[in-house]
């Protein structure tokens, strides 16, 4: 009779003789059967000692469309939530690139332990890959294999659809958002201060300088708070941009006892 020190499947070490391997049920062919197989066409064909290359690669395809799903939606979250500055964009867009790279690593290194022999350096270096943009392929194929020897093709499937409508809802509602940051123009911003107005009053008039006409317009028509000269005065515009500060200052001579005023971008009151 034939002897199989390791499984071919799972690549754990077999019992004597074993006729199936008792980590993961592969009939390695030695020993008695514990069942006469049926005659003719009945007959159970032997199962592959490796994963079929369709599964490898449909694990692999949902891996990349959760991967990039969840990546993409994380970044772009802070235009979503108003919140689009440079840095808040960037902060979202590398942990949500380190965290789901971790992931993937792990599952890589997974699928690295099953192998008879492997050093712990080989099972690091794998999973440092992950972290590696171009070098990460690997860890994605050894994790997308840990995920078919698993059975969670179907759970990886609704993941992958459920990030890429997620995805696709987020980049519909910020499409002007992400169009401006994209050209390097600044995002509108609901971001307001919370000064003392009357302080915020000293350095408005502090600031109250004559703004430069630039030509440069926004998303969605409105312009540019520098383009506003006071040869508008009394018109009704559309601009964009940063509130930097606002409040209210006492005006015995206002009809309200009060005057409203807003900045915008450092320059525009």
């Amino acid at each position: 009779m034939n002897m199989m020190k390791y499984c071919p499947e799972c690549y754990k070490e077999l019992p004597p003789n074993s006729p199936t391997c008792p980590f993961c049920d592969y009939k390695t062919g030695n020993g008695d059967p514990l069942e006469q197989p049926a005659p003719g066409f009945l007959k159970t064909p032997k199962t592959d000692s490796f994963i079929p290359p369709e599964q490898t690669m449909l694990s692999l395809l949902l891996l990349v469309i959760f991967f990039w799903g969840i990546n993409i939606t994380a970044t772009i979250l802070p235009i979503f939530l108003d919140i689009g500055t440079l840095r808040n964009i960037l902060i979202a867009g590398i942990s949500s690139q380190v965290l789901t790279r971790i992931m993937i690593g792990v599952w890589a290194t997974q699928e690295q332990s099953l192998k008879k022999g492997i050093t712990t350096t080989q099972k690091i270096g794998s999973f440092a890959l992950a972290l590696i943009p171009v070098a990460a392929i690997i860890s994605f194929l050894q994790a997308a294999r840990t995920m078919v020897r698993k059975d969670k093709i179907a759970h990886l499937s609704i993941g992958s659809i459920a990030a890429a409508i997620l995805m696709s809802i987020l980049l519909f509602g910020t499409r002007e958002g992400v169009a401006a940051f994209t050209r390097g123009e600044r995002i509108n911003s609901s971001a307001q201060s919370t000064q003392n107005p009357s302080v915020a009053a000293l350095y408005v008039d502090s600031t109250a300088l004559p703004p430069t006409a630039t030509t440069r317009t926004y998303v969605s028509g409105c312009r540019n708070p520098s383009s506003v000269v006071a040869e508008e005065e009394g018109e009704i515009i559309e601009i964009c941009g940063e509130v930097t500060n606002y409040g209210q200052i006492d005006c015995k001579t206002c009809p309200l006892g009060y005057y409203s005023f807003i900045k915008i971008d450092h320059s525009f009151q």
